[in-house]
Parts: C-alpha cells; structure tokens; sequence
C-alpha cells in the first residue's frame, strides 16, 4: 500500500539539530513579536545537541554523558521541533520530505524561508578496515561506546596472562592531530593513571597510547610553539606521537601506517574523516550554486546567492571572513563560528522578512583552546598564548560558560568538582550498538584482514575483485563482483582462517556477524546455501586429505578419461515447448546450451530454472530459450587432471564441470559421480 504524505506548512524551516540551527532558532524566537504567527520549525535527526568540545571528558569518565547534551526543545522554547531524517529537498516546489521513523510515513513540509545548518558526516571509507573496526569521536553515543570499550579492554587484560596479548589489549591509537585527537588521547592517558591501581595484573609497560597525525606538529590551527608545547608535554606523560604519518590500513588488532610500521593494537579512535552531507551536495548539484569542497558558498549575510529564501551556515557553509588589507577567506567548522554564524543568521533572517537591513559576519574568532589532560592545556586568545595549569583552568571557565543551559552548567561543575575527590567511575555500562550495512573501499594491494584475526563481518563484493590466500601465499578463491565471503568463519569459531587482499580496486558491502546470526535463524534455505559456500574455502592441505583418499590411477587420469560424452545439448533459438519435450524425455538436471549458429558454449539451464520462468510467464511456451537467463557452470579443458578437476569443485562449489574445446564447443560434462565411479 503506497504511504500517504502528511502535509505542514512552515514559514521558516530550520535544518540541523547543531550550534547554527540551534542558535538561528533561539535568535528569531528572541525577535519575533509576541503574538506572532511566524510557524518556525526545526528539523534534527536528534532531540538534543551535543556540546562536543566535552566529549573526550566523556570518554574518560571525567562527565556523566547526559551533562553535555541538551534538549533542544529546552533550548528553543516556542520553536516546532521535528525529529526526522529529511529525505528530499524539493527546491523548484520549496518543499522538504521527512521520515519521523521506521513506522510512520514521510511527511510533506512546505516552506517559504529555510535555513540549511546541516553538519558534516563521516566518511572513514578510503582506509580499509576503518568503517568496520574503527571507534568515533562524532556524538555522545561515540563517546560512551569508547568509555565502554576501553574499560573492557582493562577488565580483560587484567586476566590476560599472556603478556603480547595483553599489551595489544592496552595499546590504544587515536589518529588525527587535531583538538579532538589530542584531547581524547590525553583523556585516555588520564584515565589509565586514574584506574590503574584497581587493577592488580595491568603494569605502565603495559599500557601505550599512540597518536598519529599527518602533518607536522600537532594542533595546525594554533602556533607551531604551542603544538610543539602540547607534543612535549604529551610525550613526557607517556604518549607516543607519530606526526607526518597516515593509517594506510586497519584489522582487529593492527593499525598498519603509509610508511609500513604496523602498530599491534585491538583499539582505533579516529577523529579524521569528515565529509560533506549527501544532503548538502544534493542541495549543491540541484540549485548550481558555487561550492567550496562540498560546502555551500553563502554570501557575508549568509543568504544563498540567487535564493533569496535560501540562506546556510556551519559546517556545510562557506560563509567569506573578511581579514586585513582586504583579503578574503571563509570561516573555519568550529563550534564557535557556527554558534554565531547561527545567532547572526537568525537576526537577519528576521529582518529580511521586516524588509529592514542585513549585517555581513564579521567574527574572526577570539581563539583557540585545547586541554591535552593532566591539568595542562593550551590557548591562544586575542593574540596571546598560555599553556600550562592557566591555560587549563581558562579551557574550563570559558567552556563552562559557553556551555548552554544553566542546568547544564552546575551539572558539569558538580561533576568536576566531584572528580577533584573521588575515584573515576569504572562501571561498565556497555550498551548495545547495531552496525548495520557498511560500505568498505579498497585500492589494489589493501589487505582486509589476516589469519588468526577476529572475523567481524560477511562482506559482498560490489565492484572489484579480492583474493583469499592461504598462509603460503596460495590462492583459496578470487571473489569477484556480485560475490561474497566470509560465511566459513562466522559460521564456525569467527577466527579468518585465510588472508583477504584487493587485487584491483573495490568497493565492499559488509554485514555485522549480529545481522548475519540473525539472518540465518530467521531463515532455513540462506543457512543451507551459506553452509554450502563455505565448504569452497578449504586449505590446500584440506584438499590435499581430500585427494589422498583416491587411487593415483584416478588422480592421474584427466576430465577427458572421465566425462560423461555424448550430452544432450539444447540449442539457443529452441522454441519452449520443444525445450518443455525435452525435459519430459531426458532426466537431467543440467542442460547445456549452444550458439545455433557456431555451436559455442553459451551456459546451462536448470531444470527448475526453466519450470521457474513458466510459472512466472503463465505457463505460455511461446517464445524460445533466448529468453532465459541461463546458468553457468565452471569449465575447464578435457587435458585436466582428476586431482585438479576436484580442486576446482571445492572452490567453485560446483559438483559438474563442462568440459570444453578450445573452440569453446562442448565436449562433455564431468561429475562428482564420474570421478568417484573410476574406482571401481
């Protein structure tokens, strides 16, 4: 039954539950005349918004994860607030579609002002391994999960007893430079200092923290002598930072560098990766627009050039900053340029619609903070720069205050205060996450993962083709485009018992092992068809047991010897009720089909293949077998030897084989049967 849209009509819709969104609604609720009639509605995938300068606090037990998130319906008293994923946006018609959730239908939203404050998204995709084994630093959920993770790391290596195992269980890599890297990578050192004592079996030398940026000194958008500051003090503390370094690829439990160190460890944090909202570039491609890497260029106003109903700001915004002697640059993704690109945004949308002047953003930043743990920090406000306790103790006053909600503010300042005496909370509250369908990318080279890893996902194979290889480099199966693996090691111990690697770029779909276990209970013949797959990724010592339980007068002989001749073969412009004859006289349960024309080989049809397509076409047997779409079988040459013939079986999954000429003509089919029958 097809959903019928819900209809609304808004004056102004806001998309964005963030600083811009957020602060453009509290600013136009502020200006808007009491009694007016304005409907102003804001469109959010969350109910809150996240005040992510804190999230590493977060992460480190240091804040209760429910003190840096506010509800914007708190924050926006008087605005509509809609919590939905906006699925289109209609720009000839000025009209958005939501979805409010899996079950309820869209709803039509018509507009005559929006404002378009979406964020960025991350995109981990260009590293191999990163979407699926990699942990986020993007929402509050991000940093709970990592909290969770590294206090599960502690339990387990305090029961490890062996002593490499335990040192990757404590070796945590947090790649990126930038503010988030530093200070969740400090946070995760304080965190280690202050739980350690709890845990008898985990020593210092067990414990590393890495941090890996691609440039040349940490924290880029300060001076290179406080990112030099925050690398010495870091270090000092145990931190080991590997600068002008890139994560070429990740598994379980390598990170493995560009330059081809690989460091042992089952923990990734990666604050880098950001990309542009498909939204935004839909938006971009639909009104022609000029762009600046996938933000919207606006104008100082923050209006849309050519839409004067149109108007953006934040992370998908390019809005122009003025400098000195008149030159021009666009406004960093910060928190603190988007909270006021909002706010201004809001001023000025209300006086457009008073047919009254609009001011250009003029901000150039007070400056910039960075905590990097222990009581330090660093800091470079109006032209000056602190680091040490001062810089810290600034990092926290100015955040506090920022910080919105009064609420808020005394729960944050509780919190820390109540750190200052008492232990961090060591609780494990794991919640459950589900990892749904992700897409993974690989260039020609990449390796996915290694023997004896972890096996995490079932992966198809859109585009490209990958190699399995067993442990002496010899190839186990190439699965190519429309395939998929790793059924065989989700279906057993979830221990890769072969190595994966790209040999040509790919693009991977991967399904988590939770989905995969829930796809087979939910469904009998998937179970059987997976089962009979895996059995195609056996060893070559698992093969050749296979083989030593056969003559070697079998072994030796070849497909030629063996076949079965003289195939029933079906031509391709056989009309179906000849085929539908045929079948009634020959009991096969594979037919093999020929050009009429060259006598080539062109496929097989199965004989519930065929009976299939009547069905679906009403029984007719008008037409001819060109409209099927056959089957394929492996094929190989007649000089095959038998112990090659049963190798490609077990890798293909096949029991027939045809044997073909080398003009691609049919010269018979081999069986499991036939092989097995020249014992006797």
């Amino acid at each position: 039954m097809k959903e019928k849209k819900k209809k609304l009509d808004l004056d102004i819709a806001i998309i964005g539950g963030g600083f811009a969104g957020v602060y453009c609604g509290k600013a136009l609720l502020k200006r808007l005349s009491k009694g007016s009639r304005t409907r102003i509605g804001l469109i959010a995938d969350e109910n809150y918004m996240v005040f992510q300068p804190m999230l590493p606090e977060v992460a480190s037990a240091s804040l209760s994860p429910r003190h840096v998130v506010n509800p914007i319906r708190h924050l926006c008293r008087g605005l509509e607030v809609y919590k939905a994923s906006v699925e289109k946006i209609d720009i000839k018609n000025k009209q958005l579609t939501i979805r409010p959730g899996a079950f309820s239908p869209p709803i039509l939203i018509r507009f005559k002002h929006l404002v378009f404050a979406l964020g960025a998204k991350v995109d981990l995709s260009r590293v191999p391994g990163m979407p699926e084994h990699a942990f986020l630093m993007q929402n509050v959920g991000d940093a709970m999960k990592l909290r969770a993770t590294v206090l599960a790391r502690f339990e387990e290596a305090n029961l490890v007893m062996d002593a490499e195992r335990r040192r990757r269980l404590l070796t945590f890599v947090v790649v990126g430079g930038g503010y988030s890297g530093v200070e969740t990578a400090g946070q995760i050192l304080d965190l280690f200092q202050g739980i350690n004592k709890y845990y008898s079996n985990v020593s210092a030398k067990d414990f590393q923290v890495y941090l890996v940026h691609s440039r040349e000194h940490l924290l880029p958008t300060l001076s290179t002598s406080l990112g030099e500051y925050a690398k010495n003090k870091l270090e000092a503390r145990g931190l080991k930072i590997l600068l002008q370094q890139r994560v070429k690829a990740l598994t379980s439990s390598q990170v493995i560098l560009q330059s081809g160190e690989i460091i042992e460890s089952n923990t990734c944090v990666s604050t880098v990766g950001t990309a542009p909202h498909p939204l935004t570039l839909q938006l971009i491609k639909d009104t022609g627009v000029d762009s600046l890497h996938g933000r919207i260029k606006t104008t100082p106003t923050m209006q849309v050039p050519g839409y004067d109903w149109l108007w953006a700001a934040g992370d998908c915004a390019a809005v122009p900053m003025k400098l000195e002697k008149d030159e021009e640059e666009y406004c960093p993704s910060t928190a603190q340029f988007a909270m006021r690109q909002g706010a201004l945004l809001g001023k000025n949308l209300n006086a457009f619609l008073r047919a009254e002047p609009v001011k250009p953003f003029t901000f150039k930043g007070l400056g910039e903070l960075a905590a990097i743990g222990h009581h330090t920090a660093v800091a470079e406000i109006a032209g000056m720069r602190f680091s040490g306790f001062i810089a810290w103790w600034m990092w926290r006053t100015i955040y506090l205050a920022k910080l919105p909600g009064l609420d808020r503010k005394l729960r944050v300042l509780i919190d820390w205060t109540l750190d200052l005496f008492f232990p961090r909370d060591i609780n494990l509250l794991s919640p459950r996450y589900t990892k749904t369908l992700q897409q993974v990318h690989l260039e020609a080279g990449n390796v996915l993962f290694n023997p004896g890893e972890p096996a995490f996902s079932f992966y198809i194979v859109k585009e490209g083709r990958i190699d399995i290889t067993d442990s002496n480099g010899d190839l186990i199966k190439s699965v190519g485009s429309g395939e998929f693996f790793g059924e065989r090691a989700l279906l057993t111990d979830q221990i890769w018992r072969f190595k994966a690697t790209a040999s040509e770029e790919s693009t991977l779909v991967g399904l988590g092992s939770e989905e995969f276990k829930t796809l087979l209970e939910s469904s009998t013949s998937m179970r059987q068809l997976l089962e009979n797959s895996a059995r195609q990724y056996r060893s070559l010592s698992e093969i050749q047991a296979l083989l030593h339980t056969l003559p070697k007068s079998v072994l030796q002989s070849t497909a030629g010897d063996l076949m079965t001749r003289n195939i029933k073969q079906i031509h391709n412009d056989e009309s179906l009720l000849k085929v539908s004859e045929t079948l009634s006289s020959e009991r096969h349960s594979y037919y093999p089909v020929c050009d009429a024309q060259s006598g080539q080989h062109c496929g097989v049809l199965a004989r519930e293949q065929f009976y299939d397509y009547l069905q679906d076409n009403a029984l007719t047997t008008e037409g001819t077998i060109a409209a099927i779409t056959l089957s394929k079988l492996p094929h190989i040459r007649a000089e095959l030897e038998a112990g090659k013939c049963l190798e490609t079986m077990t890798r293909t999954g096949s029991n027939k084989l045809i044997v073909l000429d080398e003009s691609n003509q049919l010269k018979g089919i081999l069986t499991i049967r036939d092989i097995l029958s020249a014992q006797t």
